[in-house]
């Protein structure tokens, strides 16, 4: 697995734990401080997982589509 793929992965266990968490704080009617401080933390660990993803992408030109895409 490379590092984006292994990048995507773990975005998607982030979004699945955010959703579970959102669930959890939903069931007790938003009044948990600790798990709204949970939802923000992993909202950040989630946007800075997406920087470093689309820096890796920036930084590869193939697409795999066949065509050249190098910026001259």
């Amino acid at each position: 697995m490379n590092e984006q793929e292994e990048l995507m992965d773990n975005l998607l266990n982030v979004d699945l734990e955010i959703i579970d968490v959102v669930r959890e704080l939903h069931q007790g009617n938003w009044d948990s401080v600790s798990l709204k401080q949970q939802v923000g933390d992993l909202l950040k660990i989630r946007d800075e997982m997406v920087q470093k993803l689309m820096s890796l992408k920036s930084d590869d030109d193939s697409c795999d589509c066949g065509h050249d895409h190098t910026h001259e």
